[in-house]
């Protein structure tokens, strides 16, 4: 068995690499030139240098492989990054799809979202045959959910597919930021408010042993939703402040001054889209909302079993301190606590 894993340099992708590298897999990993490989330090691997975009690359990359881990993606919820980001999810995802099938790839595992899914109560967590129900115009959630499809509908006899759909990740090796930023916010002190809603959360290991077990026994055709806890985010970030050894927020955000943030950010934004990101009605409104999920149909068939939050929270501190972008000075929770 010969392995290809693409965005390996991102948070999900370098916790899969870490895994199996640990395991004594040499995995073959894509790796654009540009990318800051300090997530995948110490690992003994081989790499294979392009993206998605390059179909030399591409094919060269999947020379030999059996078995594919597509988690290369874009996670941005803003309107102003709508073509970038369907362009990665929706169109690599297709690109890739049709160059692992042209290399004789036997099996592939693709990184969905729980975004694809829809969101549930806790009472009524939304599970696999749960029906998209997000609303309004989020490109995230529409690049991820057409990529699934799509991806989906690759499988059969000669090329087995299969989704694994993530919740909401943190965990170390974060380089770029991406979602584990949130964890950063708070050590920092930058996040005193806490809004209405909340979401399933889950760490950035326990995600990589679920795709690692997809792989090995999931059906094919099948996703399958990989979460953690479902917290409100006044949970979240009280549980990331205690680790980071800061104040839990404190100050109720209403739903009211989150509309008007967003509507604000809708028009500002387009001066400085990088700036708003994060404050845009398309990623705003999902803090308004009880957004859980079960990830039972992965515990029963696969044996599935994420953790406590708070280790991946720990381990994302740890691991930003280490690398510089967190004070030394900032004494954190004893790894032991």
């Amino acid at each position: 068995m010969k392995t290809l894993l693409t965005g390996a340099t991102g948070l999900l992708g370098a916790n899969l690499a870490h895994l199996l590298c640990s395991q004594g897999e040499k995995p073959r990993l894509l790796v654009r030139e540009a990318s800051d490989r300090r997530g995948l330090r110490g690992l003994v691997y081989e790499e294979a240098r392009g993206d998605l975009f390059d179909a030399p690359a591409l094919r060269a990359a999947l020379k030999g492989i059996t078995h594919l881990y597509h988690v290369a993606g874009t996670v941005r919820f803003d309107p102003f990054s709508r073509k970038d980001v369907a362009r990665t999810n929706t169109q690599g995802t297709r690109d890739v799809m049709e160059a692992a099938r042209t290399a004789g790839v036997k099996r592939v595992v693709v990184v969905s979202s729980v975004a694809s899914v829809g969101h549930g109560t806790l009472d009524r967590p939304a599970t696999e045959d749960s029906l998209y129900n997000f609303e309004g115009d989020n490109p995230y959630h529409l690049s991820k959910l057409e990529a699934e499809k799509l991806a989906l509908a690759y499988s059969d006899a000669q090329m087995e597919v299969l989704a694994g759909n993530p919740s909401f990740v943190i965990g170390p090796y974060d380089v770029r930021p991406s979602t584990s930023e949130l964890v950063l916010q708070v050590a920092r002190g930058l996040t005193p408010v806490y809004p209405t809603g909340g979401c399933n959360v889950v760490n950035a290991m326990d995600v990589a042993r679920g795709l690692q077990l997809i792989m090995r026994q999931g059906r094919p055709g099948e996703r399958y939703l990989l979460g953690g806890e479902n917290l409100t985010f006044r949970q979240l970030l009280t549980i990331i402040a205690e680790e980071a050894g800061v104040a839990p927020p404190r100050i109720f955000l209403p739903d009211t001054a989150v509309r008007i943030l967003g509507r604000v950010g809708d028009t500002v934004g387009r001066l400085s889209p990088d700036l708003f990101k994060y404050i845009n009605t398309a990623f705003l409104q999902a803090l308004m909302i009880p957004a859980y999920v079960s990830s039972r149909k992965a515990e029963l068939e696969l044996g599935y079993r994420p953790r406590p939050v708070r280790l991946g929270a720990r381990e994302a501190l740890r691991w930003f301190q280490q690398e510089g972008m967190l004070s030394l000075d900032k004494t954190l929770a004893p790894p032991e606590a």
